[in-house]
């Protein structure tokens, strides 16, 4: 993301705005993340691939909740659109 990386204490206030936003809801981790997780990661049982597994869990979360997960990330909205997820991609 180079110039538009935010140093950790705006990251930070970022978050802090998102949580006074009435439209932003926080969730707790369901049980059935773990075996979703699990599920989304067996594609890539064969590979060092520390970044899909961050992008699997946020997979596995969002349809733990049912919800909807919005993305800049081109490689995590396919990986959802394969597992059935609701994603939006956004521009």
């Amino acid at each position: 993301m180079g110039g538009d990386c935010l140093t950790v204490g705006k990251a930070w206030r970022v978050y802090e705005r998102w949580q006074s936003d009435p439209r932003v809801r926080f969730q707790q981790e369901m049980a059935e993340v773990n075996n979703l997780f699990r599920r989304a990661t067996a594609g890539f049982d064969r590979q060092a691939a520390p970044k899909s597994l961050g992008d699997c869990y946020l997979l596995a979360f969002s349809q733990a909740c049912g919800a909807t997960l919005v993305t800049l990330d081109a490689s995590l909205s396919k990986l959802a659109a394969r597992n059935d997820s609701r994603v939006v991609l956004l521009p």
